[in-house]
């Protein structure tokens, strides 16, 4: 491969005024001179461009398409677009406890004042006898007592009274084999009451049965004028309520 060399300036002058002298040269020749020695500094120009180009080339970065956003799921957007809780509620929520602890304080729990006897009894019959005679009396496991049937067998409210506290086997252990006024034969299953009922509270279901479910007219040996219960013959005030323990019918 053929190299081209450079001809230091002062060299070319030279040998042009060396051909001047001789007269071999002129003009054109200096032309020539300068155009032979024109050429190899475009090359060296073209060779150093060359070389810059590659490191022009590198030093430019290559272009990265920017990363697509991954899709939000419903969810999430919905969350996101959820108005927060306001700041004014914080210390509303806060207080809610305190609230409801001073406002159960300041709660006073029912009166149960007086109750009259029909009421009084109306509740010892359903926690207790409804069960075995039925809601309203119509009778089930034990006999019916509404529409009249409890006084058509107990015309005496003192005779019920003493069936409701001995039960079946009461009277079978004082020898009765029967109770109440049509001599009904007892076969079982009715529960003495002495000792699980107060007195009071026999005496109003007593008074329940005969006037709220037979519909007789106030016995003035269960109530007095002034519509007080008569327990032995004496007049007595009842607290409200009357729910009784539980148990099977009277």
């Amino acid at each position: 491969m053929r190299r081209v060399t450079e001809i230091p300036e002062h060299l070319l002058k030279r040998s042009q005024a060396r051909r001047a002298a001789m007269g071999g040269g002129g003009a054109g020749d200096a032309g020539d001179g300068g155009e032979a020695a024109a050429t190899p500094t475009e090359s060296g120009a073209a060779v150093e461009k060359a070389a810059t180009a590659p490191a022009a080339a590198a030093a430019t970065p290559t272009e990265v398409e920017p990363a697509k956003p991954e899709p939000v799921a419903p969810y999430v957007e919905a969350a996101q677009r959820r108005k927060r809780v306001p700041i004014w509620a914080v210390p509303v929520l806060a207080a809610l406890p305190i609230w409801a602890f001073v406002y159960a304080a300041t709660l006073e729990p029912p009166s149960l004042g007086e109750a009259d006897p029909l009421t009084f009894g109306e509740g010892v019959y359903a926690s207790n006898c409804a069960t075995c005679h039925g809601a309203t009396g119509g009778g089930g496991v034990g006999p019916a007592l509404s529409g009249g049937a409890v006084t058509d067998n107990f015309s005496d409210p003192a005779d019920q009274i003493e069936w409701i506290q001995l039960g079946s086997a009461g009277f079978q252990a004082d020898g009765r084999n029967t109770y109440g006024d049509n001599n009904t034969p007892i076969n079982g299953g009715m529960p003495g009451w002495e000792g699980v009922l107060t007195p009071e509270e026999i005496a109003a279901v007593v008074f329940y049965e005969r006037s709220g479910l037979s519909g007789e007219e106030p016995n003035e040996a269960l109530v007095n004028a002034e519509g007080l219960l008569l327990v032995d013959g004496e007049p007595v005030v009842l607290a409200g309520g009357g729910g009784g323990e539980g148990g099977h019918g009277g």
